[in-house]
């Protein structure tokens, strides 16, 4: 009787213990790996981002979460074509008039999320410069391109890391309840891209040579049709 009612609690005891600890996802420290290219030339480019995990993880998604400096935007139209046609699961919030020069515009945050299925994840979007007002002080802008956040979600909590406090846009924030940002270590130096920016100080010069074209060739059109008028009139006499 007494050996009985010892194995019910000694059942019971670990029942509970798997209760308890079930959300949990038992495995060491993640190692993550990013590297960064750019595909394009000019105002409008493609990021491309790998991402290397150490191990493997069951049932979990990843997503990298960027905020673009107001120099740099992500077309809304062009990330409706790239879920529609399936090839990533992107999003973003924040500023989304493309029309609007650096200096009147909003941040931007981006989030492009899969499921992770290897440890290797790939993602890509196009990424666009915004034009500047022109001064008299600088020929060039460099814009550097931020260091994203790494999230992973899990239907099992993972006990190393904490609840990320990254606001995910939808539909990627639908996959899961928590997202964890997850360390990395970048293998690539900080890209930088320098953009034109218009000269003032040359403003008079160039304004008054494009008046005096202007008022030559007129003048030179007007010289021309003048004289066929004249060689079709003496024609017709």
């Amino acid at each position: 009787m007494i050996l009985s009612r010892i194995k019910r609690y000694f059942v019971q005891i670990n029942l509970f213990s798997i209760l308890i600890f079930e959300d949990l996802v038992v495995c060491e420290k993640l190692n993550a790996q990013i590297s960064l290219t750019t595909e394009g030339e000019g105002f409008h480019r493609s990021l491309i981002y790998h991402i290397n995990f150490d191990a493997s993880i069951s049932d979990c998604y990843i997503a990298l979460h960027l905020q673009l400096p107001s120099a740099l935007y992500v077309s809304v139209a062009e990330l409706s074509d790239i879920r529609r046609l399936g090839i990533n699961i992107i999003c973003s919030i924040g500023e989304s008039n493309i029309e609007l020069f650096m200096e009147k515009a909003e941040l931007q945050n981006v989030t492009i999320c899969s499921p992770l299925c290897t440890t290797e994840s790939v993602f890509k979007f196009p990424i666009h410069q915004r034009y500047q007002y022109a001064n008299e002080t600088s020929r060039y802008m460099s814009i550097n391109i931020p260091k994203p956040n790494i999230l992973l979600g899990c239907t099992k909590r993972i006990k190393e890391y904490r609840t990320s406090i990254i606001d995910v846009c939808s539909p990627c924030v639908n996959f899961v309840n928590k997202w964890r940002e997850i360390p990395y270590t970048m293998d690539t130096e900080n890209v930088v891209w320098m953009v034109p920016i218009g000269n003032l100080s040359v403003l008079t010069i160039v304004t008054s040579t494009t008046l005096l074209l202007t008022v030559l060739c007129t003048m030179f059109l007007m010289q021309t049709i003048c004289k066929h008028v004249l060689i079709t009139h003496k024609k017709e006499e």
